[in-house]
């Protein structure tokens, strides 16, 4: 009897995955519950469990292969079965649909949670991306002797795209890639977390009446308050205070005044959150991601800077679990570390809005009618209009922008 191994759906939001390493080869031993592929999606890396003991009798998506969620990706039988050919195994996949039950483990295979850059069980075994793996393949290039631009990172397609030319350049120097144009260039795939975060912000502006506020503001308080805390601070606590510590504090304690930037539309009502759960963007070298820290309404402002630290260090590894990036009911963008002044931030579904800052800088400002320099930064509220109108959105940014002079 077959066992079907199948995508499993990791989160509400998850609509597809890619394999990027299978831990088993085909035609090797199995047993339920061991490690049987890496899988790679939108928020998360994970290890998925075999859902039967057996032979891995055939693989249908091979390393850097992409599935909607319940798509057959291989097959589990007995030694000396007769196992379909992949040809046989994707028609009769998409004639029958998904299935009612082929053996015990028809059920989404188990998952746990796996750290990005975790050593698979298979030797030999290289953390990189499946754009890389497949790249490679293309280019007859050995995954294994690509090295990656930062010690620890992942291989990324363009590390194997360099490392190829610069093997196949008389002189040993990389060569300029032709673009598809025929200009000099290189080419980018548009995959993985760079397409998933594309198609996100593109349903969340389709679905969705949005309308950004801006307004420039003082936030001298704010600045004196860093500057306060700061040198005990690391002390106490063992991190370095930011600006996104305290924006993330009194964002926290406002939003309870201010209910409905805290909330989102389920079934045709306006179900507005009594607890607040902070997401903030992390810019990654292939897209971005939000983590989230829960309850942060109760936190201290030493807590919660541990608690981006910790997210924002698992962010960068690719380790953060389902449970650290779901959930959220508002999020912040500071994209002020970046040199950015002002920008209009698309909202992360399924909250109703989502807070951009910018950079602090010295402003020219009139106090008792003489001109002083006045630290200034800019705040930008993104918001579903369909469920906050811009009077309370404005009355938002009114009173955090009190809280920071």
């Amino acid at each position: 009897m077959l066992t079907d191994v199948r995508m499993p759906k990791l989160g509400m939001s998850m609509k597809k995955g890619t394999i990027q390493h299978w831990l088993v080869a085909e035609g090797q031993p199995i047993e339920k519950d061991q490690p049987l592929f890496e899988l790679h999606t939108d928020k998360v890396n994970a290890i998925v469990d075999a859902p039967a003991s057996g032979v891995l009798g055939r693989v249908v998506v091979p390393d850097g292969g992409e599935r909607p969620v319940g798509g057959l990706l291989a097959v589990i039988g007995e030694a000396g079965d007769t196992f379909p050919t992949v040809d046989e195994l994707l028609g009769s996949a998409a004639a029958a649909g998904p299935p009612a039950g082929r053996g015990d483990g028809a059920a989404a295979a188990g998952v746990a949670p796996a750290a990005a850059g975790a050593a698979p069980s298979s030797a030999g075994a290289v953390h990189a991306s499946p754009a890389a793996r497949r790249r490679a393949k293309e280019l007859g290039v050995d995954i294994a002797q690509v090295p990656p631009r930062e010690p620890g990172k992942r291989v990324s397609s363009d590390d194997v795209e360099e490392f190829a030319a610069g093997a196949a350049a008389p002189n040993g120097h990389a060569t300029t890639p032709t673009g598809a144009a025929g200009a000099p260039g290189r080419t980018i795939p548009f995959e993985g977390i760079r397409r998933v975060v594309a198609e996100r912000l593109h349903e969340s502006l389709q679905t969705m009446a949005q309308l950004t506020i801006s307004r420039e503001t003082e936030v001298a308080g704010l600045v004196a308050r860093r500057r306060q805390l700061a040198p005990g601070f690391e002390a106490a606590t063992g991190v370095h205070l930011t600006y996104t510590d305290l924006l993330i504090h009194e964002v926290a304690r406002l939003l309870g005044e201010h209910g409905l930037l805290n909330s989102t539309l389920v079934d045709g009502s306006i179900l507005v959150s009594d607890e607040v759960h902070m997401g903030f963007a992390v810019a990654l070298a292939d897209g971005l991601i939000v983590p989230v820290i829960r309850d942060v309404h109760r936190l201290s402002l030493g807590d919660i800077a541990r608690e981006r630290v910790e997210l924002a260090t698992k962010a960068q590894a690719g380790t953060l679990t389902l449970e650290e990036i779901e959930g959220g009911t508002f999020t912040i963008s500071n994209l002020g570390a970046f040199g950015a002044d002002t920008f209009t931030p698309i909202i992360n579904p399924p909250q109703c809005a989502i807070l951009g800052t910018g950079r602090i800088v010295e402003k020219p400002a009139v106090v008792d009618g003489e001109v002083v320099a006045r630290p200034a930064m800019w705040l930008s509220l993104t918001f579903d209009h369909r469920l906050v109108d811009g009077a309370p959105a404005a009355n938002f940014l009114q009173a955090l922008a009190e809280r920071m002079a």
